[in-house]
């Protein structure tokens, strides 16, 4: 018995509480293997639904107006603001903030993925602190507006990665962290066994809701030595309630360090990622380069950067935030737009060839009129109105059936090719190999591409590949023998996602050329 499931199987029990926070999420259909299979796995092209939960005053900005005499800056302040009020002016916000109409915007431009910042205290009664404890009622129907963006993205195909934005007494020192003033999350063992009890909760309320691509269990933590020893233990805690949901853990602005420390987890804990934030606008002065100094930078520092970590995390690293947004000083002289649009351009191509994924921060502002705001940045050109993968297009869509088709006629030649290869390139070495592990991971690895390819509406691509590959390999060398081989069969099953994908986007380009 793995470490895994020795955890699950001495610690697995669920709460009273916990059925009635099922209750208040609602229904979903039963849990689809295959399509979850998709969802955790590919590769997301996503957005942040920032201020739906977890407010802030520069982005939702109607509600917090008529309070502007308190500047409230995180939640707590503007729900004491409310007082007796806030119950039905956060559910009036929770309503109208988001709506079907822009789930299925999102998927006609490609996004597959939604990145859902909650606090902590939508869990309502025995899981709300300080300011929240005294308005817990407030959240009685937080978790319905939850369930209501859940199911209207699957609805759309597209998943959702719940981020708890806000952990007790506040894991950083800015508002959006649930708190005003300097973090105390790691100062309070009380804080830190609650921020355990949400996140197991949390745990067993999406763990088996087929769209869900994961749970992150905290975001832009600040560096402090508490850090490392709260990740063993939170990741323990979700082991308990599932021993597949990805977990999505923040880098503390330290993308190196917690590189080595996530790697170690993943050996432990299995699918774990790395998120790291990109900001470029908040730069000291000193480092506002023009946008051309930007773009270089991007090449010959970043670039590198994010390959070593994606390297040491076999794929497993998201861009979690991103922007166009560039300070004044990189565009001046220039057209922003133009100037945004070509250093978005630079890191989508950047962060698409290094990453498993990226949101960017945010879907909307309270009248979308800033580059913060996803549309209002689409909508002026300076981000692009498409994310499909493979170079994927709307207006020149070719049949899912026949591409498939044409890849199954092809699947010998490919496999012979490509084995070949693989056998003229360890014949440098002495030694024997598992010939027939590689060609049984290539046979693997293109039916998974087709199946990701063909199952859903629009086509979805493999993104954390080498984790897939790997698990796929245990699983086969368990059955067939061979450990020491496995890394060929993970060699094979990626070399034919490579195929299949040079393959899909050839015969797009060829379309939109015709």
């Amino acid at each position: 018995m793995n470490v895994l499931s020795s955890i699950k199987n001495k610690f697995m029990r669920v709460p009273p509480d916990y059925e009635q926070l099922s209750a208040r999420l609602g229904t979903f259909a039963p849990f689809d293997a295959a399509r979850a299979r998709i969802f955790r796995y590919r590769k997301q092209y996503g957005v942040n639904l920032g201020s739906m939960f977890c407010l802030e005053p520069w982005i939702a900005t109607i509600i917090y107006d008529e309070y502007a005499e308190h500047n409230p800056e995180a939640e707590g302040d503007l729900v004491e603001c409310m007082g007796q009020c806030s119950a039905e002016k956060m559910q009036a916000h929770w309503d109208t903030w988001l709506q079907r109409a822009d789930f299925e915007h999102m998927a006609s431009m490609g996004i597959n993925a939604v990145r859902l910042p909650v606090g902590y205290w939508i869990l309502g009664h025995g899981f709300a602190a300080e300011k929240y404890h005294s308005h817990a009622k407030t959240y009685n129907r937080a978790l319905y507006y939850v369930g209501r963006i859940i199911a209207w993205a699957d609805e759309f195909d597209i998943g959702v990665l719940v981020d708890i934005h806000a952990l007790p007494g506040g894991q950083n020192n800015d508002s959006h962290s649930g708190a005003t003033g300097p973090a105390r999350l790691f100062e309070s063992r009380k804080h830190q066994d609650l921020a355990i009890k949400c996140i197991d909760a949390f745990a067993y309320l999406l763990a088996q809701v087929t769209n869900i691509v994961g749970l992150q269990i905290i975001n832009e933590p600040q560096d402090h030595p508490e850090l490392e020893a709260f990740y063993e233990r939170a990741l323990k805690q979700v082991r308990v309630q599932s021993l597949t949901l990805p977990v999505y853990v923040g880098d503390a602005w330290n993308l190196d360090k917690y590189t080595g420390i996530v790697k170690g987890l993943r050996s432990r804990f299995g699918f774990v990622v790395l998120d790291t934030h990109k900001y470029w606008v908040f730069r000291p002065e000193d480092k506002q380069y023009p946008v051309e100094q930007l773009i270089k930078e991007l090449r010959e520092t970043d670039m590198p950067e994010l390959l070593h970590a994606s390297d040491e995390l076999e794929g497993n690293l998201v861009i979690g935030e991103y922007s166009s947004i560039l300070p004044a000083i990189s565009c001046q002289g220039t057209d922003p737009t133009v100037s945004m649009r070509e250093f978005s351009r630079e890191q989508l191509h950047m962060y698409n060839s290094t990453t498993a994924g990226t949101f960017y921060w945010t879907w909307r502002l309270q009248h979308d009129a800033g580059f913060w705001s996803m549309q209002f940045a689409i909508n002026v050109g300076a981000m692009p109105s498409e994310y499909f993968p493979f170079g994927w297009n709307l207006s020149v869509e070719p049949s899912h059936e026949v591409i498939v088709n044409e890849a199954e006629k092809r699947r010998s030649e490919w496999r012979e090719k490509r084995l070949q290869g693989h056998m003229n390139y360890v014949s440098q070495w002495e030694g024997d190999f598992g010939f027939d592990h590689y060609a049984a991971g290539f046979d693997k690895g293109l039916t998974v591409a087709l199946e990701f390819f063909s199952k859903l509406k629009f086509p979805s691509k493999l993104g954390f590949i080498r984790q897939f590959a790997s698990e796929c390999a245990i699983a086969y060398v368990s059955q067939h023998g061979g450990s020491q081989w496995q890394w060929e069969y993970v060699d094979g099953f990626r070399e034919a996602n490579d195929e299949f994908s040079d393959f899909v986007s050839y015969i797009i380009h060829v379309k939109v050329q015709q």
